[in-house]
């Protein structure tokens, strides 16, 4: 395994979801569709190594907790 690809391809995936962010915001569904749609790919690049899931579910979850914090901004 290449792990500078990897995280070559983690770090070209975040600032990929920044610019997403910038046309649709975290808590919309946009969002939320090319978030696993995006690392659903990563995974599959990498032939799903175990390790490479993990980032992915990691990053899915960083995601998820700061779209927690935005709702509870809303409420």
């Amino acid at each position: 395994m290449n792990w500078n690809l990897v995280f070559g391809d983690i770090q070209k995936w975040m600032t990929a979801s920044n610019q997403v962010m910038q046309k649709y915001p975290l808590t919309s569904q946009e969002y939320w569709h090319w978030l696993v749609r995006s690392l659903g790919h990563l995974e599959k690049k990498y032939n799903s190594h175990p390790l490479v899931v993990q980032f992915c579910v990691g990053i899915a979850n960083f995601q998820e907790q700061n779209y927690d914090k935005e709702m509870e901004k809303l409420k």
